[in-house]
């Protein structure tokens, strides 16, 4: 499975923008940062003490290229390769699973997108689909940078974390944002 990769935008802000090309990240507060890295942890342990049960052999944890992090690579008893990106939401969101294809992965058999409870397979239509819709949204934000910023489309995986102060949808990241300096 080849897949092209564009350093530009990384996977997980280049998945949003794909939704919404509008989508600004909201910045981390430190004591969310440190809460959201101890559930991926908890969530990265889970998702290996549960491939390690049906067979599979861990390869990799947190290998990075330039402007990625592949979380996990297992390999199967088979010979097959999965790349797993861990997430530690409750669902897993279309958002994840566009991340998930987005990962340069030339070499590697197929990509999950697993939390604590279940993985979901991707497709290789799906990934295919989204490296298309990847490639026209690069396109767009190079070439037209101010439509882009200015494209709104509300998205439930994007807006409870989108800090686009110019949005006319309603956005509690937003809020806080306006009502809060120190959230800028």
């Amino acid at each position: 499975m080849k897949v092209q990769h564009n350093p530009r935008l990384p996977p997980s802000l280049l998945a949003r923008k794909i939704l919404c090309s509008a989508y600004v990240p909201a910045p981390f507060r430190e004591e969310e940062r440190f809460k959201f890295q101890a559930l991926h942890a908890l969530t990265v342990v889970r998702v290996i003490a549960r491939h390690l049960k049906m067979g599979y052999t861990l390869k990799s944890v947190e290998r990075g290229g330039i402007g990625y992090r592949i979380d996990l690579l297992f390999e199967a008893s088979s010979g097959r390769t999965r790349i797993v990106e861990a997430k530690s939401s409750k669902q897993i969101r279309e958002v994840h699973k566009i991340q998930g294809a987005l990962y340069p992965h030339t070499d590697v058999d197929e990509i999950a997108v697993s939390n604590r409870d279940s993985d979901e397979i991707l497709s290789t239509e799906f990934i295919q689909e989204i490296q298309r819709r990847a490639d026209l949204t690069r396109q767009f934000v190079t070439n037209d940078p101010l439509g882009a910023r200015s494209r709104y489309t509300p998205h439930a995986d994007c807006c409870y974390t989108c800090a686009n102060l110019g949005c006319p949808f309603p956005s509690s990241t937003r809020q806080l944002a306006v009502a809060s300096p120190t959230r800028r």
